[in-house]
């Protein structure tokens, strides 16, 4: 592998340390983001400058971080996609409501509330109803059938 120095045209003598633009002229970012970078622990600046090789193996370092996910700041890419995503969600959920396919939990439990009121209004009311349908049981019997009756409600109730 040829050495970064090399790279730069051979007989061009070997860079020590860069200031901020020059390192991001190599880069290809501003001198701003260098900076940026430096204070972020990203790139290190010794002496009078950057060191040239060590900040271009650790940017390399750093944009292979971020392309792997590994990146401490946030992936833009991935939080837009997200935020579509929640957005696409929202409005498919809003949609459905609109066309009454999608109902609020608190309408559903309302709803089945006055359901389970009903039922149980009309299972306390059976003995009673048995008793003048059938005048010749005792009270002891009707007694029995609306212990059974409630028996079966609190029953039904603990299940659920």
């Amino acid at each position: 592998m040829a050495a970064f120095d090399d790279l730069l045209g051979g007989d061009v003598e070997p860079i020590e340390a860069l200031d901020a633009e020059h390192l991001g002229d190599l880069l290809g970012v501003s001198g701003r983001t260098v900076r940026d970078l430096a204070k972020r622990g990203i790139l290190s600046k010794s002496g009078n400058g950057f060191p040239a090789r060590e900040s271009a193996r650790a940017y390399c370092a750093h944009l292979r971080a971020q392309a792997a996910g590994r990146g401490g700041s946030v992936n833009l890419t991935q939080e837009r996609v997200r935020v579509a995503r929640e957005q696409a969600d929202s409005l498919a959920l809003k949609n459905a409501i609109a066309r009454g396919e999608m109902l609020s939990a608190r309408e559903v439990e309302r709803a089945w509330s006055s359901v389970l009121r009903d039922v149980r209004s009309a299972m306390l009311a059976l003995p009673s109803r048995i008793q003048q349908r059938l005048p010749h049981l005792s009270k002891d019997d009707v007694s029995g059938i609306d212990l059974e009756v409630r028996a079966a409600l609190e029953e039904a109730s603990n299940g659920l």
